[in-house]
């Protein structure tokens, strides 16, 4: 690998960033650290600002971070992973006034992070604004990391277009351009015919459409269980097992059953008090049963879920509130999975155009 600099090989940082947070910026660092390591860069990555505390032998870090570092298998001194993360305590200190030399601290970091590399990849927390009140935002940072930005942008009925141009009228050159994430398939054509010609006609490249992907969406049943503060009364062994569609079981037996048969690796939402339905629910193979109104079923119902590997789960809310629950969960989807990550890192290996992006970071072969 050389640059465009007569051979000379000159350091390239990369801030990873959206506009909506849960976007998908964990799993593009992922899939582009994956890719620039296969092709012979020596690659670093680091994470300003976490909000998702953990102490790995002693020392304070985020979460999502070191599950990336792992995934890159980097070697880097842990200290210099995630530099500042949000606890109750900084927060504390923030709102008195009393925090100094978080700026230092993370520019610090960041230099040991990208002694020896060819490419550093900065993973950025929420959105570009997240870090505001400790002055370490990405608006705060990108200029003094001399970093280029690349946006990665859920898709939604919109792209959030806004937002997209008032980050590019903000940063100018140094946005580097967008990757459009979970896009649905009956939205793909108004994408590639309308709005990715006026974000190039704006002077933002796209470099990639990432189709939606149900493993991808998927959650996890042990995240539903930590969201709903459930009671697990069976199949503890399985909750490591993927859900990728939340199912109301508030029918007929008969249109219940036909409805969850079509439905992959589902979750069932349901009151408590109708064995009819959870019954059914098992026979379909469901991922798992989660019983509203903090009803418990009957003996027959939980010995048939262990036959079949089925977890039962138990949660206060009536069902209308759960459902909406599980919605947020799946909005803010971590890759923490083995099956996610591969599945994410091969999509992104498919979809984004490598070529055009090494050429706008100056990266030739």
């Amino acid at each position: 690998m050389t640059n465009d600099d007569e051979g000379a090989k000159e350091m390239v940082s990369v801030y990873v960033g959206s506009t909506p947070a849960y976007s998908g910026k964990n799993l593009m660092v992922m899939g582009l650290g994956q890719r620039f390591l296969k092709d012979g860069l020596k690659v670093g990555y680091f994470k300003p600002f976490g909000r998702l505390p953990i102490r790995i032998d002693g020392v304070l870090t985020d979460k999502d971070a070191w599950f990336i570092y792992r995934v890159l298998m980097l070697k880097d001194p842990l200290e210099t992973l995630c530099p500042v993360v949000m606890t109750h305590d900084l927060m504390v200190e923030c709102c008195r006034g009393e925090v100094l030399g978080l700026e230092e601290k993370v520019l610090d970091a960041f230099e040991q992070v990208s002694k020896g590399k060819d490419v550093v990849l900065i993973g950025g927390a929420g959105k570009l604004e997240s870090g505001k009140i400790l002055n370490i935002s990405g608006y705060d940072l990108i200029e003094k990391l001399n970093a280029r930005v690349l946006l990665v942008d859920h898709y939604e009925k919109q792209l959030y277009l806004d937002g997209v141009l008032a980050t590019h009228e903000r940063l100018g050159t140094r946005l580097l351009g967008v990757i459009v994430n979970r896009v649905h398939a009956g939205y793909a054509e108004k994408l590639q015919d309308l709005i990715v010609p006026l974000l190039e006609r704006k002077g933002i490249p796209v470099f990639g459409i990432l189709p939606y992907d149900a493993v991808l969406g998927s959650v996890m049943i042990g995240d539903v269980v930590e969201a709903l503060a459930g009671d697990v009364l069976c199949c503890r062994n399985k909750l490591d097992g993927l859900i990728e569609h939340f199912l109301i079981g508030g029918m007929q037996v008969d249109r219940a059953l036909e409805y969850m048969r079509k439905a992959r690796n589902n979750a069932v939402i349901v009151g408590g008090d109708r064995a009819d339905i959870q019954l059914a629910a098992i026979e379909a193979a469901t991922q798992c049963l989660i019983l509203t109104g903090n009803l418990y079923p009957n003996e027959i119902v939980i010995s048939r879920a262990e036959m079949r590997g089925v977890p039962i789960v138990v949660v206060r809310d009536d069902t209308y509130s759960v459902a909406k629950k599980v919605q947020e969960v799946s909005r803010k989807l971590r890759l923490r999975e083995k099956e996610k990550v591969y599945c994410g890192i091969r999509l992104i290996e498919e979809k984004v155009n490598f070529e055009r992006l090494y050429e706008a970071l100056g990266i030739s072969f």
